[in-house]
């Protein structure tokens, strides 16, 4: 039936997951038919009007019932590999693992996208921006042209990447961070908040500061 929505389910009930939850309905296309946490205390409840069904224990019994799609609402964690876990558990199970994109993201045509993007409300993406898989733009964050963010990395609210910036897989970018244009940052790291990174940064560290400095391994 033309015009009929996609059924789709929530990956985690967190406050990422609100935002997810009215990007999906700012975009339309698809229907939020029910939730999954492991936090048992809320099972059987509501959120944003969608049931809470149980754990991810589930995932099999409802791909068994025609269900295909997910979306993920986890945003950060302690463990920056929290949304990859997430991802790859849809993946096995044979979910696919849609596309959230609010439709006052401003995303240039020459941008590349690999699978299940999540851009929130007022990103910006520059012209020659590459996105590895499962990335999340939060709100208000700005990627400059040309450049490449790998695998599972969050850029969360009102980050500001200059132009031909490198992040590796599963790094976090944290609120209000800004980077200088042409810095590779490593895998699994983590940029503070508020951070100002000038030069580049290894794998598996935490930094912070103006200018940012390593301040530990992570």
């Amino acid at each position: 039936m033309k015009g009929k929505k996609i059924p789709v389910l929530g990956l985690g009930t967190g406050g990422h997951a609100k935002v997810v939850v009215e990007a999906i309905q700012a975009a339309g296309g698809y229907r939020i038919v029910g939730m999954l946490d492991p936090k048992k205390e809320l099972w059987n409840t509501y959120f944003l009007g969608a049931p809470v069904l149980g754990g991810d224990e589930l995932l099999t019994e409802l791909y068994q019932k025609k269900l295909r799609h997910v979306f993920i609402g986890m945003g950060s964690s302690l463990d920056l590999t929290v949304r990859k876990k997430i991802y790859d558990k849809a993946i096995q199970h044979g979910f696919q693992v849609i596309a959230v994109i609010h439709p006052k993201a401003i995303i240039s045509s020459s941008c590349h996208m690999k699978q299940a993007p999540s851009i929130m409300a007022a990103a910006v993406l520059d012209p020659g921006v590459c996105l590895g898989v499962n990335v999340l733009v939060n709100v208000g964050s700005y990627i400059g042209h040309d450049s490449v963010i790998g695998d599972h990395v969050h850029v969360a609210p009102h980050v500001a990447l200059g132009s031909a910036v490198c992040i590796g897989d599963c790094s976090f970018i944290g609120l209000g961070a800004i980077i200088r244009p042409g810095v590779h940052i490593g895998s699994n790291t983590v940029i503070g908040m508020g951070a100002v990174v000038t030069k580049d940064i290894p794998d598996k560290v935490v930094v912070a500061g103006v200018p940012a400095k390593i301040i530990r391994e992570n």
